[in-house]
């Protein structure tokens, strides 16, 4: 009977000391994982609707939010990514003057994870109000105010709100990477991706630096459309405003022109998808973007410069006409170039096709790894966060001695516990900033290292299916043509004329063809050896080690700064009394 499984509880479901039951059913130390959508197995179907959030939208319901709620949360959600740390919101609160227990009781109210959602943020400012006005501070309050359409102002002094006390800095910044801001999951019916789908690029001996970026995508929603809209900033002109859609049919005609090139995929689409799920997107979107802006060749292309550069791109394509011929159409290559291309340039690409999907497996098992790491430094930074919030709770309980005022020795102690408070609030801001940097930063260019290995996977599946041409057959025809037209000379009957000259004309024909298919032919290898040479090899190679140096070094600021702060702790507390 002891080993009987007991029912699961909601954490902080006993009111304490007034305070209202929660509806969170996880204690605060449960650590959750990324879940990245990208990968090689089809779109995951999306999860299951988080209960607290859907609990927190029955709370708010379509109460209209007041907007010094919207002022609080932008204030501290500096990544407009719909959600801040425990570490914030605990700061916000912090403004309210509330005791130290109201504070850590309205936190682990309103969650148990180391993320505070949009609607959970509401939820703890109408709960300060609540706790400011002298009431009972509890969710049910909250829904029955947020019912009579009423959420009440909590008094916030936003202008002292402090920020990250941490003096952590990231002294070898990586290279500019884009960055896509999702906006409110509202998305047009039509799927672009119904358009067929090939991959295409071009490729020409001029210089590449993978370390450069030029684009920044910030999110805008424009509610009145209905679509998910992405401000992009290049140094080709100013901003532009982009759907997704227009992002896929940009990538289906850079397949069709540029078939023999490194193209990046497009994040996927997703019915109903959760905020994580947009934030991966977000930044797919802008390593995609990077990607062919710093491809030698793609980079040229003009429809790609005028998805950059036009104000209204869905205006332009009515008025436009885009052509979808492939590269080699237009271009040749030269003697000097030809002669360039290896005799052995098939093994040269066998050993690619060899080691490429375990490559892009492992790469995936790296990128799933760093995820998990980060998670739990972020969950770390949040435990310190509440462990900051109970220290001043003991501090504000141990105000008063049984002893009297002037007891030095708890004095003395209480001091010390809010020196303690102080440092874990700033190992809290290094972790949460280290987190951050790391999201940026590594994540992104470890997925950019796997997307890149995953398009040379896709382009040897291009290279396989559209490389392949009729020449023999054309050959053999022109042989036969050839044998009809002597026929026709030795026989000589009449009208024997009008007939050869429709021979030769077919003939001339196919030679034209085959002589179009042997330099498509040229050019198709000539393409591979650039891709393999120029873009591959020197890209991989470039982002990894410009990857492991900005990790050593950044790691090794980190552990300076986390070291300095429990010196200072050490420091800090050696005259605490004992007696």
């Amino acid at each position: 009977m002891f080993n009987a499984p007991r029912l699961a509880q909601r954490y902080g479901t006993t009111p304490i000391n007034g305070l209202g039951s929660s509806f969170v059913d996880e204690n605060p130390l449960a650590i959750s994982i990324y879940d990245d959508p990208w990968s090689t197995a089809p779109t995951p179907s999306p999860p299951p609707v988080n209960s607290t959030t859907s609990a927190f939208s029955s709370v708010i319901a379509d109460a209209a939010v007041p907007g010094m709620y919207h002022s609080a949360f932008v204030a501290v959600d500096t990544t407009n990514s719909g959600e801040v740390s425990v570490n914030a919101l605990s700061r916000v609160l912090a403004t309210s003057l509330l005791p130290a227990a109201t504070i850590d009781r309205i936190v682990n109210l309103v969650s148990s994870k180391p993320r505070v959602s949009k609607l959970e943020f509401f939820v703890a400012l109408a709960l300060v109000a609540l706790a400011q006005s002298g009431k009972n501070i509890s969710i049910e309050q909250v829904a029955a105010l947020g019912a009579e359409n009423n959420l009440p102002i909590p008094s916030l002094n936003l202008d002292a709100l402090q920020p990250s006390t941490s003096a952590f800095s990231t002294p070898y910044s990586p290279y500019r990477q884009s960055t896509v801001r999702p906006t409110p999951p509202s998305y047009p019916q039509e799927d672009p991706w119904n358009i067929p789908r090939y991959s295409g690029n071009t490729g020409g001996p001029s210089d590449l630096n993978p370390l450069r970026s030029a684009t920044t995508i910030n999110g805008a929603s424009f509610a009145l459309s209905g679509y998910t809209v992405y401000e992009i900033s290049t140094d080709r002109g100013p901003p532009v405003h982009r759907r997704y859609s227009e992002f896929a049919f940009l990538w289906d005609c850079l397949v069709r022109r540029y078939p023999f090139r490194l193209l990046p995929a497009l994040p996927p689409k997703r019915i109903q998808p959760d905020a994580a799920f947009l934030e991966q997107r977000r930044k797919g979107l802008a390593r995609f973007l990077n990607s062919v802006i710093n491809h030698p060749v793609v980079k040229e292309d003009g429809l790609l410069s005028t998805f950059l550069t036009e104000p209204s791109f869905e205006m332009w394509r009515k008025h436009n006409t885009v052509a979808l011929e492939e590269e080699s159409t237009s271009k040749r290559v030269d003697r000097i170039e030809e002669m360039s291309i290896p005799s052995d340039l098939e093994e040269k690409l066998a050993v690619v096709r060899g080691k490429i999907n375990p490559l892009i497996e492992q790469w995936q098992k790296i990128c799933i790894l760093t995820e998990r790491i980060i998670k739990r430094r972020e969950s770390a930074a949040a435990d310190l966060a509440r462990l900051t919030n109970v220290l001043r709770v003991v501090v504000e309980v141990n105000e008063r001695c049984w002893r009297g005022d002037d007891c030095e020795l708890c004095d003395g102690v209480r001091t010390g516990i809010g020196r303690i408070a102080e440092h874990t609030q700033q190992q809290s801001d290094l972790l949460e900033q280290r987190t951050h940097a790391l999201l940026r930063s590594t994540l992104e260019s470890l997925k950019s290292q796997r997307d890149l290995l995953i398009a040379m996977r896709d382009l040897f599946i291009r290279h396989d299916r559209l490389a392949v041409d009729n020449i023999e057959r054309l050959k053999k025809r022109v042989d036969s043509n050839s044998m009809k037209l002597e026929g026709l000379k030795a026989a000589q009957r009449d009208g024997w004329e009008e007939d050869a000259d429709r021979v030769i004309v077919l003939i001339e024909k196919d030679q034209a063809t085959i002589a179009s298919l042997l330099n498509r032919r040229v050019f198709i290898r000539a393409c591979m050896w650039h891709e393999l040479r120029v873009v591959l090899h020197n890209r991989e190679n470039a982002l990894l080690s410009k990857l492991v140096q900005t990790l050593a070094h950044e790691e090794q600021a980190f552990v300076d700064n986390i070291l300095a702060n429990w010196v200072s702790l050490g420091n800090a507390v050696d005259e605490m009394p004992f007696e």
